[in-house]
Parts: structure tokens; sequence; C-alpha cells
């Protein structure tokens, strides 16, 4: 009897020390930074408005391909028969009920209909179909977008929910997801139909989770369609949501682990944005959170959700004044990037019932809520904006201009400000207020094409690839001497790249380098840098045969290797390293008419570049210097572009800026400067620099974040002057 009586404590201590610790582990846990535009009621919209004791909850919407279409269902009180259903023709501006038709037999269906649209692999045909959890999931079907609908043979499938989720896979197939419940916890299933919806294979367990709960999971696929993963509501809210992984199309499933903090709530849906970020939509149930309980979406990667990280951002997208009584939503992506998000919640702070209502936002204007937020709160409250514009060189006499201007931030914190391929430099010490006078390198016998600081050793180079030789002049003192020393500079694949020959890389007009800082080559060299074959020269004849590259080096700026080449056309270029150790390649285009920056990326430290890509948010210049072939003017321009010390934006990890000219296809005027606060998925941020002349340029920035670019110029005519503008991230997000 007392071993029986210490197996009885012994569970109980386990269990209590089980709960604390899944508190524990909630709340130990990060949270993204959240941003609030629930009170902006111009976002929302009502589909069903609240009466009294009769209230609409747990809806479910579909977009059709017109991007216009809009579908939403919904059943009359928790758990209740199945009954509204509106239909929305301008992307859910405006809404009208359509109850009549749907026939008669809908409204004994009960409990969180959903509604989908599938197409037959087998005939052709595309069905819609609304599913509701009783009695045994039943079903309508439509064959004419949505005009009429007819009652199909219910599934007989036992579930607490219908699907709650249906991804179609590789063949046009689709899979279907929903959870029914096993003694006093749930377990979710999954089943496949072949035929558009009209058969479906015997429902399969895929989660079974000992003294866990999992329900309503949200399937979805990776950004690579190589992996499904499904997050799943952890209904004893003792812990996070739950997540797990298939690499084979649901035919096995990893075992399901913790979700981050910030994914942590009920009935999650989501979208992928148009540059491949995640927002998801969910009722938050993280412990400690200011949200908590509200319909929120959660912001992010594919990558954050499989690393259970933090991810960018969380958005409280409305307000329940019922408590935790909200979410179940739907959303969808518009095609000109509108989100509209829709849940049940108690709209108002009154005696009706709850409402569905949706809320409309677009992650351009949610990124730029939550840049500025997180630079504000990573700056004192009195640190004040602050922009300071000055001439720090003006033109030669032999040459009648000044150009190839670059900046970069010493081991010491003193500014070094290059002109003329590195002949010229200027030195502050004082974060640009105040500059020393010109030095005359040339002079010295130091001659050069571009400049990488080391961050492992601190030491500045200057390198010359082009010529007869290759060498550089390496700085230990942070710009105050200088010794030459020789380098080797080896070719890539296709033979180009090292001098001497006809076709050595040019890094003189590009960005400066960079050193490694995450990942497997981590403290790596790296500069952009192109090659221009066949002789290497720039004429208008040869821009087809030109391609941008890089070079990198791992021993300290002995030995440089030349990457592989990034499409042709391109030349003229500036990169940048990610926290996570992607390279993102931002190119000017000589060849394209739609004057849009060419991208790339590389996920091997700068050895090859993949993903090529169009920009869609950055332009560049179209005048046409060397303009003798083809009708439309197409040159582009060498922009700076930099990424900002993660330690002066605590939140926000991949804070990037870019500048150039501000005039699309036009001429070099109106140096300009943009911002993306998440690694270049978007650009939120744009402010005027320099409404005069202006050209190339080149960026820095200092630890504490404050931000140099020095650009050429000039008052009168182009290349008169290079200007230095210093500014900080106050001043770059005020009044944005």
């Amino acid at each position: 009897m007392k071993y029986k009586n210490f197996i009885i404590n012994l569970n109980f201590i386990i269990t209590a020390s089980f709960l604390c610790f899944c508190s524990y582990a909630q709340s130990s846990q990060k949270l993204p930074l959240l941003i609030d535009i629930s009170d902006d009621t111009e976002r929302h919209v009502v589909i069903a408005e609240r009466t009294g004791d009769v209230c609409q909850v747990r809806p479910a919407t579909l977009l059709l391909p017109d991007g216009e279409t809009m579908f939403c269902v919904c059943n009359i009180v928790d758990g209740g028969n199945s009954g509204l259903m509106a239909v929305s023709h301008n992307g859910g501006i405006t809404w009208k009920r359509i109850d009549e038709r749907l026939p008669e037999s809908f409204s004994n269906h009960e409990n969180c209909p959903s509604i989908y649209r599938m197409r037959d692999m087998q005939s052709g045909k595309t069905r819609l179909w609304i599913f509701s959890a009783s009695p045994s999931m039943p079903r309508i079907m439509s064959e004419d977008g949505g005009k009429t609908w007819t009652e199909k043979k219910s599934l007989n499938f036992d579930c607490v929910m219908t699907f709650s989720c249906i991804v179609r896979l590789s063949d046009g197939n689709y899979l279907g997801f929903y959870h029914r419940k096993k003694s006093d916890s749930s377990v979710v299933l999954q089943s496949k139909t072949d035929d558009g919806g009209l058969t479906w294979s015997d429902p399969r367990v895929i989660a079974d989770v000992k003294g866990k709960d999992p329900c309503d999971p949200y399937v979805f696929m990776s950004p690579d369609q190589n992996e499904l993963c499904c997050i799943m509501q952890e209904n004893t809210h003792q812990g996070r949501s739950l997540m797990m992984f298939s690499k084979d199309e649901g035919k096995t499933w990893s075992n399901p682990v913790n979700t981050s903090l910030g994914l942590t709530g009920d009935r999650h849906q989501g979208v992928y944005t148009k540059n491949g970020r995640l927002v998801i939509a969910f009722r938050d149930r993280a412990k400690g959170s200011p949200s908590y309980g509200h319909f929120i979406a959660w912001v992010g990667t594919y990558e954050n959700v499989r690393n259970s990280s933090p991810g960018e951002y969380r958005i409280k997208l409305l307000h329940s004044n019922a408590g935790t009584d909200c979410g179940y939503p739907g959303i969808e992506l518009l095609p000109d990037g509108t989100i509209v998000a829709t849940t049940y919640i108690k709209y108002k702070d009154d005696n009706n019932k709850h409402s569905v209502v949706s809320t409309r936002f677009k992650i351009h204007e949610t990124d730029l809520i939550a840049g500025k937020k997180a630079v504000n709160n990573s700056f004192e409250l009195n640190s004040k904006p602050y922009f300071k514009k000055q001439t720090l060189f003006r033109k030669r006499k032999a040459t009648g201009k000044i150009r190839s201007p670059h900046i970069i931030v010493a081991e010491d914190g003193t500014v070094l400000a290059f002109a003329g391929y590195c002949s010229y430099l200027r030195k502050s010490t004082d974060q640009g207020k105040t500059w020393f006078s010109e030095e005359n390198l040339s002079e010295k016998g130091i001659k050069g094409s571009n400049v990488v600081k080391d961050d492992v050793t601190g030491d500045v180079l200057i390198l010359h690839t082009s010529g007869k030789s290759s060498f550089l002049f390496r700085s230990e003192d942070s710009g105050k001497t200088w010794k030459k020393e020789d380098i080797t500079v080896k070719p890539n694949a296709m033979g180009h790249g090292a001098a001497p020959g006809n076709v050595p890389i040019n890094i003189g007009a590009m960005s400066t380098g960079i050193t490694l800082k995450h990942g497997k080559h981590k403290g790596r060299l790296l500069i952009p840098g192109r090659v221009q074959p066949p002789k290497g020269r720039n004429a208008q004849r040869y821009w087809m045969y030109n391609y941008n590259t890089s070079m990198y080096s791992d021993d300290r700026g002995k030995t440089w290797q030349v990457s592989d080449g990034i499409m042709t056309g391109t030349g003229e270029a500036a990169l940048a390293e990610l926290a996570d150790g992607r390279i993102y390649y931002n190119s000017r285009s000589h060849m394209s008419v739609d004057h849009k920056r060419r991208i790339a990326w590389s996920y091997d430290g700068g050895e090859r570049y993949v993903d090529w890509q169009v920009s869609d948010e950055l332009y560049e210049t179209g005048e046409p210097f060397y303009f003798k072939y083809g009708r439309k003017p197409a040159y582009g321009i060498r922009a700076g572009l930099f990424r900002v010390p993660g330690k002066a934006v605590k939140e926000l990890s991949d804070v990037l800026i870019y500048s150039v000219p501000d005039w699309k296809g036009g001429w070099r005027y109106q140096m300009s400067i943009w911002a993306s606060f998440n690694g270049a998925a978007t650009w939120p941020v744009k402010r005027l620099i320099d409404q005069g002349h202006s050209a190339y340029s080149c960026l820095s920035a200092d630890e504490d974040g404050m931000i140099y670019l020095l650009y050429e110029a000039g008052d009168k005519k182009l290349y008169d002057q290079i200007n230095v503008a210093v500014f900080n991230l106050q001043w770059l997000v005020e009044n944005q």
C-alpha cells in the first residue's frame, strides 16, 4: 500500500513538474516584435453582423483564380448548424449573402464548414466543395463556380472538425487533413482524393502524441516544393503548438515537435507572399504574449518555421472583446498583394454576439510599421534623427572629373572615404561630422581598384587585380600606413578572371567587399567583380558577353578565387551577407529595358550564385552613354548596398540599405536611399538624399547604426565632386 501511494505521489509530482515545465517552456522562448493594426477600422469589413443572441462563427474563405471572387462560409452559434454563405466580387471589399443557392439539407450540416477548390485530374473538371463536421463529414459540391450546389453523400468520417486544410500534391491530386477524438485527446488524420474530391481514401492517423492534444492541422508546401509542413494546435494549451514534416508528400511524417513560441495558437491558416515569406493567421495562445487571446498573424520564412526560430514579427489583426473566443480564420492573398484575413470575433464591447470580420493589409505596410518600431526600440528615446551632407572631393584638373567612390569604417571607428579608384583618401574620426584633409595616395605609390576591411584581423586592404599583375596594399592601423603585398588570383571554370590575360576580373566599379560572419565560411573575404569577354572592354557590342561574379579569399587576402558567373549582360554590383549566411547579390544590367536590378543568391559563401531573378522594387537609371544598338535606352548604374550591423537594430537581424539615383530608366539625378528590414524581401522605405546630379555610390555603417553614403555628384555638372551624406536610421524612417 505504501508502495502504491508512493507511485501515486510520484506520478503527481511528475505531472505537476511537467505542467510547470510546459509553462516555463512557453515563457522562456522569445516572442518576435509585435505591431498592432487592430484599431485601424478602415481596414475592417464586416461580412456577417452580430444580431443580439445570434452569432456568426468559425468562417472559412476561398479566393477564385480571377483574384476577385471570394466566398465565405460559417456556422451559426458555436458548434451549431452551417448557415451563412456570402460572395464578394471585388476581393472582399463588399459582400452579398447567397444562402438561397445552397441545398435545403445544408442547414442540417453542423460545425465549421470549410470550402475548397479542387481539379479532377481524371475528368479535367474543377469543383468547389463545402465540407462540414457532422453528421459524419457531410458535403455539398458545385461544378459551375458556386452558382449552384448539390448535396453529395457524406464521407462517413468520424471527426471533431472537418478538413481544416487540403493541399495539392505534385501529381495534381490532394491530401485532406482533420482531427478526431481519441479518449481524452485527439489524433490528426489524412485522406487522399485522386478524382477532385469525389472519393477519398481511408483516413490514416499521422499524429498521435502522448500527453498532447493535437488538432486543427494546417499543412503547406515548402518554397522548393520538396517538403510538407504540418502545424497543429495543441489543445491542452500547456505548451507550444506542434509541427511535423514530410519529405514524401505524406507517406511518412517526422515526429511532432514544438513550434516557436510566436506560432503558439489555435487554428493556423497562412499564405505565401510574392516575395516568398509566410503570413500565418491564428488565435494567439502564447503565455505572456501582449496579444494573448486575440486574432494575430505571424510573419517569417519557411526556415523560421522549420528551425523553431522566432520569425520576423507578429501583427495584432483584430481585438477580441470575448477573451479567447475568436480565431478560426480564412486568409487570402489578392493579386495586388493585399492580404485578407477573416475570422469570427466579438467585434465590439457591447451586448451583441460575434460577427464575421475581415481585416486587410499589405506586407509592405506592416514591414514599414515593424521596421520603424524596431528602430525606435533600438535607440534611446532622446536619440534624434540626424542628417548631414558635405562635399569631400572635387574634380581633378587633369581629367575634369572625380569618380569611383568607396567608403568603409575601420576597426577603430575611423571612416575612410576613397575616390579615384583608391587614389585619394579622407578620414573622419567623429562619425562623419568633420574630415581630415585629403591624402593623395597615388603620390605614395599606392593604387588600387577597391577596398575591403578584414573583420578578423582589422586590416584594411586596397586591392588591384587588373593589368599585368595583382597586388594589394594592407593597412594594420586604420589607414595611417600601408604596405604592398603580391597576391594570387585564380581563374574560374571558364578560365576568366586572373591576370595576366584578356579578361581579368574587374573590381574597381563594384561596391566594397565584406568579411563573412556566419556559417561554414565565416571569416572569408568576399568582393564583387565582373568579367568582360572577349577582351575586357565595355563597348555595347560586348555587353551580352559580360557577366558579374565575385572573388573570395580564405587566407586573409593572399590568394583569391574567382567565383562562377552570374547572368550575362550584367556589370557592376554590390553584395551583402544576411544573418543566416546567405549572400544577396544586387547587379546592374546593361541590356535590360525594364530598368530593374538583377538579383542572385549564394548559399556557399560566394562560390556560385543561383536563384537568379529580377527585382520588382529596385531599379536603375537608363542613361545610354554607349547606346548604339537597339531602340530603347538601357545602361544601368552602379548602386550602393550595405547591411547595417545587427547590434544597431536589436530586434531586426537583416536591415539592408540601398542607394541609387531615383529616376527609373532616366538620367543620373536624385540620389536616394531605400531600406529593407527583412533581408531584401521588401523595401518599404525610400528617402531623397540629393535632388541634383548623382551617379555611382557606396555605403557603409558603423556599430551605432550611423550610415555613410559616398556618391558622385555635381552642382553644375555630374562628376564635378563626390559628396558624403551621413545619417542615422531614425532620420531614415522619419515621416515614413
